[in-house]
């Protein structure tokens, strides 16, 4: 069991990238087109200092990929699987989600922008 630590440590930290919702709206905004810094801020309406610093948690995780391009930095998806394992659970809350229509509709048109 011991030899699996590494394995479920590894899993977790992968996972812990979806568990904060700024995190999931700005994958939301480049899980189909790579953007640059300012165009996810304007998409998202957070500060550039906080999407910069999720941007840099989910490049460190290894799901984005970055360019430079001038003073202007680019972000893409790197990681298929993590955009497929985010429309999954997406896909999952959004059949079970109970309550206000304006928010199923609301995930509806966000699992059909995942494609």
């Amino acid at each position: 069991m011991d030899e699996m630590n590494e394995v479920f440590e590894s899993v977790a930290r992968y996972f812990s990238l979806l568990s904060e919702p700024t995190r999931l709206r700005i994958m939301h905004s480049i899980c189909q087109d790579e953007k640059s810094v300012n165009q996810i801020v304007e998409e998202t309406g957070f500060t550039q200092t906080n999407v910069s610093r999720h941007l840099g948690l989910m490049y460190q995780g290894g799901v984005l990929s970055r360019r430079r391009e001038g003073a202007q930095v680019f972000y893409r998806v790197s990681d298929a699987s993590f955009t497929d394992l985010c429309r999954t659970v997406c896909i999952r809350v959004a059949t079970e989600l109970e309550g206000d229509k304006a928010v199923k509709r609301s995930f509806k048109e966000f699992i059909k922008e995942l494609g």
